[in-house]
């Protein structure tokens, strides 16, 4: 047997067959493996048999599911567990003596027994402050637009720093959507499919006022923000203008480290964010800053420009306005403000949920500046990841956010 007649695997992934499976063995029910580099998992029965990757349990084409787990007995156990002659596990099952195939590839991916397997679901993020302006990670932008190994470099920055830059990129006005096809669909938001940032009359928005923008993400006001945003320079001629960004991981670990008693305050107790113009009106609530089941922060939701008067319970307020003040003077300290000019042909992409953008005040009668902006959410940027991985053939330990 070769190795295209592998057993199939739940997934669209590739799997090494080395290091091979040396031994196998069942107890206290759990079957036992150990690989020949010395590595030793164990899988509890119900598990394997839920993830047999058979075509009578996983349809081999769209790799879903096809199994209903609640026809399997809790009881359901291995009549016989051996080794093929290529390393491949094969179990008989109880019921029905339904046989499984796993590539012992796949089974070292998902061993889950030493904690291995809830480490790969861990952002791998680095974290940044001030000095991040000069040592942003820049790409050229026509080498994204062509090349899939390039793509790759700028997104695996993207989600690993949250802020990237793009050089030279056509300025048609109608090229951001192109780079956004890059990685995924863009996100239609109440600003439209696009969007236009510069200073134009009866705005909806301070962005498009020539007024100095504090570090905020946008649409806070949205059950879930958009995951990306991209902001591509047009042209950019005016005095003034800087690109601020703020780096809110940074910021959260900052507050939990120094404030404690505020970062316990912005992770507990929800806010209101309100974005309320002539013909829309969108409101949510949610704390400021997220946290998943392991306590590290997956979202900040800062939202200066489009806080609601505070509703929360009379013996909070104070403890909240403290807090608030707080993370919004860490959002002023020059330490952690990444400052730079933007010029035309730059792409500025930002993970939304993460990075707080800004821009000094501007003179719009000095010259001309214009961005073109769009939205995506973060599944389209780990899902073309996860795409480039199985054609350039990577192997990527931390995949983020699941």
């Amino acid at each position: 047997m070769g190795a295209e007649d592998l057993p199939l695997t739940p997934d669209f992934n590739t799997y090494a067959m080395h290091p091979h499976i040396e031994a196998v063995g069942c107890d206290d029910g759990t079957v036992e493996i150990r690989w020949d580099d010395g590595h030793e998992g164990r899988f509890h029965f119900l598990w394997l048999r839920d993830t047999c990757p058979c075509p009578h349990c996983i349809n081999p084409v769209t790799r879903e599911q096809i199994l209903d787990i609640s026809t399997v007995a809790a009881d359901v156990h291995p009549v016989s567990v051996d080794l093929d002659g290529v390393g491949v596990l094969s179990v008989m099952w109880s019921d029905s003596n339904h046989v499984s195939r796993y590539h012992p590839g796949w089974l070292r991916a998902h061993c889950y027994s030493n904690g291995e397997q809830s480490a790969h679901h861990a952002p791998h993020i680095i974290t940044w402050e001030a000095s991040f302006a000069a040592q942003m990670p820049t790409f050229d932008g026509p080498g994204v637009l062509e090349d899939d190994d390039t793509l790759y470099e700028w997104l695996i920055a993207l989600r690993e720093f949250g802020l990237t830059r793009l050089e030279s990129v056509p300025t048609e006005a109608l090229m951001i959507e192109r780079v956004a096809a890059r990685i995924g669909t863009v996100r239609e938001t109440n600003f439209g499919r696009l969007f236009d940032v510069c200073s134009k009359p009866d705005p909806d928005s301070n962005a498009y006022t020539p007024l100095e923008l504090l570090p905020h993400t946008d649409l806070p006001t949205r059950e879930l923000q958009p995951g990306i945003q991209m902001l591509h320079c047009l042209t950019n001629t005016a005095r003034g203008g800087k690109s601020v960004m703020v780096d809110g991981f940074y910021l959260a670990d900052v507050l939990r480290r120094e404030y404690p008693e505020h970062f316990e305050v912005l992770t507990r107790v929800p806010l209101g964010y309100h974005n309320r113009a002539k013909t829309t009106d969108y409101r949510w609530r949610a704390p400021m800053l997220s946290l998943d089941a392991t306590g590290q922060i997956t979202e900040v939701r800062p939202g200066m420009l489009l806080r609601a008067p505070l509703d929360v319970p009379f013996e909070e307020v104070e403890s909240v306005y403290a807090a608030l003040q707080t993370f919004y003077r860490l959002i002023r300290d020059d330490v952690y403000r990444a400052v730079f000019p933007i010029k035309s042909g730059d792409v500025l992409a930002f993970d939304n949920r993460r990075v707080l953008h800004g821009r000094e005040a501007y003179n719009p009668t000095s010259g001309e500046r214009h961005l073109k902006g769009c939205y995506l959410d973060r599944d389209e940027l780990l899902s073309r990841i996860r795409v480039l991985q199985r054609k350039l053939s990577v192997r990527d330990c931390m995949p983020g956010w699941g």
